[in-house]
């Protein structure tokens, strides 16, 4: 199936019902409309607001911070910047994804390396034809530019 990965999120979120996206280079793919390459993983990205609501929705998950590059058990604590990743493992099958948390105030997103750069938080994300929502191109390149 196109785009089966994104899919097999949407479906696992389905009953979420907080706001996430698709992130990295499948939400440049579903922007594009097409798959231009293999992808190894899948992020996603909630408000940081959600973490213990997604938490909580994810209990067949293993989820770890990351912390200077390296996995640490995550426990009820809250997650503060300058922690932004986290990796969640399905318990019971192989289904792996990366969670990116992303700052907002109010209703606005705010890029965590520069707190001046913000967004009305509904402008940074469109949804697919098929209905799963991923970051728009212009803030994954915003990430990635250094």
């Amino acid at each position: 199936m196109y785009f089966s990965l994104c899919h097999q999120v949407k479906s696992i979120l389905s009953d979420y019902d907080k706001t996430w996206f698709i992130a990295g280079g499948w939400a440049i793919d579903l922007f594009l409309g097409r798959e231009t390459r293999s992808h190894g993983d899948i992020e996603i990205a909630i408000f940081r607001i959600d973490q213990f609501s997604l938490k909580s929705y994810l209990e067949d998950w293993e989820i770890k911070k990351v912390i200077d590059g390296t996995f640490h058990e995550w426990k009820n604590e809250q997650l503060v910047h300058p922690i932004y990743e986290l990796h969640a493992s399905h318990k019971h099958s192989n289904m792996k994804m990366e969670i990116l948390l992303n700052e907002n105030y109010q209703s606005d997103w705010i890029f965590r390396r520069d707190s001046r750069i913000k967004l009305h938080e509904k402008s940074i994300f469109n949804i697919s034809e098929d209905g799963i929502p991923y970051l728009k191109p212009e803030i994954i390149l915003l990430y990635k530019a250094n």
